[in-house]
């Protein structure tokens, strides 16, 4: 009998921990977010690039923190945007991605 019970509550508690790794996997469901303003500085220099983004949300759909890589002349602009970016609520987690500057259309 208690061969069985220890059983049962090793399943519950692996189900349970199953259950939580899926939630936090889960991504967040973007509903809106500003475009970034190009740099002067980058438009003026015809400096192309992209930054690589990740973006924390919680649970009320809010931007908590932003960490980027990649160009760092771009890092200002995405950050502003990805920071004023409004997720659906009850999906946290991190949203990942690639924002790309072009100065010129070719």
């Amino acid at each position: 009998m208690k061969k069985i019970t220890l059983l049962v509550c090793a399943l519950v508690v692996s189900n349970a921990a199953f259950s939580a790794e899926s939630h936090s996997e889960e991504k967040p469901i973007l509903i809106t977010c500003a475009l970034p303003v190009m740099p002067a500085k980058a438009q003026a220099l015809k400096i192309d690039g992209s930054v690589n983004y990740s973006v924390w949300v919680n649970e009320k759909g809010g931007v908590y923190s932003v960490d980027t890589t990649g160009d760092e002349i771009f890092f200002q602009a995405t950050q502003a945007a990805l920071r004023s970016c409004k997720y659906e609520p009850g999906h946290p987690g991190v949203d990942r991605g690639t924002m790309k500057f072009r100065s010129s259309i070719k």
